[in-house]
């Protein structure tokens, strides 16, 4: 077969420019550190980096909900136990005042302390998170979860849904508590407007300890608290527990985390000594290639004669 001098020229061409695209796509390679360019490198690899990231994206949102969520319940728990160490006094003021040895002016003065007692309670009720919204109303968030009404009655301002929060790809867990539950769904009178009561019982001259009103609200704050203890503690124990279910989802999202992770470094990160390698083999064919195509383009027929 004969080949023409125009047959050398363009096969020097074109192993020019194959070896400088080669030389290219190596150069890109280090450059990113990454092997798989396009998904015409690697089809099968490329399928199964995007289906890591995928999932490495929906585990790593599932971790943030979890952060979220256990700090949240962090912050409600710490307002929740504040008001167990609040009605634990009230009961110790409600125990103490029920005393027929009392002077007037003594019940006052415990009537007093009930009061300061109940503002903090209704504070501690009217939490708010670190971006403003009510912690025990519902989904009522932009609301105070409670405020009085025109008798200056405590009255209960939220809803009583739950917010669910997704935890990992078929799990949810309820975000919050209301004061709706824990305050105003017992059998006795709500905490805070039975505090109100025993106060008024106990500012007033005409009745003491012994008389059927009193005794009557008495009895009254007794059961108020009872349940209202009950139903906070009951709501700390709940959190308690889904705090441990919250800290067990996290760990075996991080593990999934990592695992994705190697996955996607394994199949598209770059061996570099073999890149490098490479990338000097085909550096120097190209360079022969280029000093080949120089002396061919310079030949002649004059050059045989």
């Amino acid at each position: 077969m004969r080949v023409t001098m125009q047959n050398l020229y363009t096969n020097n061409v074109h192993s020019m420019q194959n070896t400088t695209a080669a030389v290219a796509r190596l150069n890109q390679m280090l450059s990113t550190g990454m092997s798989i360019l396009r998904p015409s490198d690697d089809p099968i690899g490329t399928v199964r980096v995007m289906a890591s990231q995928r999932d490495l994206a929906s585990v790593e949102q599932y971790v943030k909900n979890i952060d979220s969520l256990s700090t949240s319940m962090d912050r409600a728990e710490t307002y929740l136990s504040g008001m167990v160490d609040l009605q634990q006094r009230m009961r110790e003021l409600s125990v103490a005042t029920n005393n027929s040895s009392l002077s007037e002016e003594d019940r006052a003065a415990y009537a007093l302390e009930m009061e300061e007692l109940l503002k903090s309670m209704v504070d501690m009720v009217n939490a708010k998170d670190d971006v403003g919204n009510s912690l025990f109303s519902g989904n009522s968030v932009d609301k105070v979860t409670v405020g009085t009404d025109a008798a200056g009655r405590y009255v209960y301002q939220g809803d009583s849904k739950q917010r669910e929060v997704q935890t990992s790809a078929s799990s949810w867990m309820t975000a919050n508590v209301t004061a709706e539950a824990f305050l105003f769904s017992n059998a006795s009178q709500d905490l805070l407007n039975q505090t109100l009561d025993y106060v008024a019982v106990l500012k007033d001259p005409s009745l003491a300890p012994g008389d059927p009103a009193f005794q009557a609200a008495s009895v009254d704050m007794q059961a108020a608290l009872n349940d209202t203890l009950d139903s906070i503690n009951s709501a700390i124990t709940e959190m308690g527990g889904k705090q441990n279910s919250l800290s067990l989802a996290k760990g075996s999202h991080e593990e999934m985390v990592l695992f994705n992770k190697q996955v996607i470094g394994e199949t598209q990160e770059l061996d570099y000594a073999k890149a490098t390698a490479e990338f000097n083999v085909k550096l120097t064919s190209l360079k022969v290639t280029q000093q080949t195509f120089v002396q061919i383009s310079q030949l002649t027929l004059f050059n045989n004669l």
